[in-house]
């Protein structure tokens, strides 16, 4: 087969944790080196992230406009392939990452494809929870919903170059969340495919904190708001209550104290506790930007 050309575009902050063993797996993929180029972009770091990643191989840059999609754009835009991969610093890729990516480009509608988000085998309860509750997975953001049409999750995504320049790339205005879904309907709008391949994995290591978890739904919640604020007249919306949150609020409060005594297992116990804790967030989250974007997004 002969494989096209792809440069690999990693954002990290802060990722001294993980950096080493995502570059690691990506310098073992089993791809043609001189068909693959890596690009980390460190978006202003304060701690070993920058000097542990330039003792690799790699083409290392520096974006201090904080935001994940302000790095991503400086990453393929640097970038010399026409095909442009994506993953975060706190993923690994499976060996055969790119090569089962990549063959679905030679279709030219193609213009995104995203691979299957792993769980890294769990170490705390919180991350054990994130994995039964199916928070983080291609599968749920490929579903199509009223207002929340398929998209990639940038962890395992790749791109046409030319396509991402067609739609100007991330919107840097997203600085919490919900960056990689505005991309994906663009592009989508623009009339191309966004197709989802399962054999493409990357393992992702979830949040391993309650308040780390927390704080990163809340962040969902937040992307959402300016997500229908940016697309509602595409939706054919001027204002939206998405009840099933308030369902799961309402219902998690009344379960949790008898979960707390009659289960058995550690995460059985405490799974109420904590889809109401994680919907009481995403909805924090979600009101106060609505409030403050002065939209019926509820």
């Amino acid at each position: 087969m002969n494989l096209p050309e792809v440069s690999i575009v990693v954002p990290v902050y802060n990722g001294a944790q993980h950096i080493a063993s995502c570059i690691e797996s990506l310098l073992a993929l089993d791809y043609p080196e001189e068909k693959r180029e890596i690009i980390i972009v460190d978006n202003g770091s304060t701690d070993r992230t920058a000097e542990i990643a330039s003792s690799y191989p790699v083409r290392l840059l520096s974006e201090n406009r904080r935001g994940v999609a302000c790095a991503r754009n400086t990453g393929w835009r640097a970038a010399q392939f026409d095909l442009i991969a994506f993953t975060d610093c706190d993923c690994r890729a499976e060996k055969n990452w790119l090569s089962a990516l990549a063959p679905h480009f030679e279709d030219a509608t193609v213009g995104g494809c995203g691979g299957k988000l792993k769980p890294a085998k769990p170490h705390s309860l919180v991350e054990e929870y994130v994995i039964y509750k199916d928070i983080l997975t291609q599968e749920r953001a490929m579903r199509d919903e009223p207002i929340s049409p398929p998209f990639i999750i940038t962890a395992n995504a790749m791109y046409r170059k030319s396509v991402l320049e067609e739609v100007e790339g991330f919107d840097e205005s997203f600085t919490v969340a919900g960056e990689d879904a505005d991309l994906s309907w663009r592009v989508a709008w623009k009339g191309y495919k966004i197709i989802y391949e399962p054999e493409a994995s990357i393992i992702h290591y979830h949040r391993s904190t309650l308040w780390g978890l927390l704080m990163q739904v809340r962040a969902y919640g937040m992307g959402t708001s300016y997500l229908f604020w940016k697309h509602r007249r595409r939706f054919g919306y001027n204002s939206f209550i998405a009840r099933q949150v308030y369902r799961e609020l309402i219902a998690s409060f009344f379960k949790a104290p008898f979960h707390l005594i009659f289960r058995k297992g550690r995460l059985e116990r405490l799974i109420p506790a904590l889809d109401f804790l994680g919907a009481l967030f995403f909805l924090s989250g979600k009101i106060t930007t609505s409030l403050k974007l002065r939209i019926g997004f509820f």
